[in-house]
């Protein structure tokens, strides 16, 4: 490997890293008391989504393609659920003892929450955040079942059967969100649109330019702006400006090699942070009212801000990292 390919790879490191911690910080500040707009706060955490799915496809394929099916589930499953759990059992006893509503009345949601499905269940989220979960666990599960050697090949191949898989996702999603309208039933129409942009940071990865992604947004946005308008209405303003903003910033971070120290530190606890903010979040209300004064509401967003980070910090050190440590050596004698 020469200087400069090193160089070009650290680089591309720095920024996925700076923009997941970017990512992290919108979805944390779409959840504070915030006087915003709803439109408003839901483009900004809506805008981190997008980025953590368009990451995610970015880094997929090089992390199946170095793994047998059974080591890539396993790998997924290890750095998805694990400290999941902890935080979901964290959250829920926070939970219970600040409501007074008993550890066994909500058992069966717990339970249900820890297979992270469990909205399709008809349970709702305990931790708030997790509800894009299960939709990354339905994209790893399809590259699971692709051939690691899917996107191997020549160009034309390449291209042709990255085409087939996008189509397909675009159709399904066209097809759920006509089902929602037509039947007024929650169709997961975000499923399918976020799959879709988890492809487009793929095909970003494998031709490295905008250009080579340009009829994949086309396509993209034809599907998307209907699909928005039948499923979500009055919101569909709200999810066109964050995915907008989210592919704008992703392409711009990659083209600039944008790497802010700060935010990559923030990148590296990211997974924790977010889905551990609810329990400084609950505490905290059970002090003071952050919507009393601007003063109280500042000193709401330090502390939670504070404990968050902190909490993602410990989980990160002193539990996810040992874990995966461990999880590499049986990972490394499956088949």
């Amino acid at each position: 490997m020469t200087a400069q390919t090193k160089n070009t790879k650290d680089k591309n490191f720095q920024w996925i890293s700076t923009l997941r911690g970017f990512a992290a910080l919108l979805v944390f500040t779409a959840h504070l008391p915030i006087p915003f707009p709803h439109t408003v706060s839901f483009a900004i955490g809506r805008t981190g989504v997008a980025l953590f799915f368009l990451i995610t496809g970015y880094l997929a394929v090089s992390s199946r393609k170095r793994r047998s099916r059974k080591q890539y589930l396993f790998n997924r499953f290890v750095r998805m659920y694990p400290v999941f759990w902890l935080i979901l059992i964290a959250t829920y006893v926070v939970k219970i003892l600040a409501w007074n509503a008993g550890f066994m009345n909500y058992l069966r949601d717990l339970v249900l929450n820890m297979t992270l499905f469990n909205e399709f269940l008809g349970t709702d989220c305990i931790i708030g955040t997790s509800w894009m979960m299960p939709i990354q666990v339905c994209f790893f599960l399809m590259l699971t079942v692709l051939p690691a050697d899917f996107f191997d090949g020549d160009g034309t191949n390449k291209l042709r059967r990255a085409d087939v898989l996008f189509l397909a996702g675009c159709g399904f999603t066209l097809a759920l969100s006509v089902l929602r309208f037509v039947t007024h039933k929650n169709m997961p129409t975000a499923f399918g649109l976020l799959i879709l942009l988890s492809l487009i940071g793929l095909q970003y990865r494998d031709c490295g330019d905008v250009r080579g992604i340009s009829k994949h947004l086309i396509v993209f946005a034809v599907t998307f702006i209907p699909s928005v308008i039948l499923s979500y209405r009055s919101e569909a303003v709200g999810y066109i400006a964050a995915y907008a903003a989210g592919i704008l910033l992703f392409i711009l971070a990659d083209r600039s090699s944008v790497s802010v120290e700060t935010m990559n530190r923030l990148g590296s606890v990211g997974f924790s942070f977010f889905l551990a903010a609810d329990i400084p979040h609950i505490l905290l209300e059970k002090v003071f009212d952050p919507n009393d004064s601007a003063a109280k509401l500042i000193v709401f967003i330090i502390i939670k801000f504070a404990a968050s980070l902190a909490l993602a910090y410990l989980l990160t050190r002193f539990v996810e990292e040992p874990m995966l440590k461990k999880a590499k050596g049986i990972e490394s004698k499956l088949k």
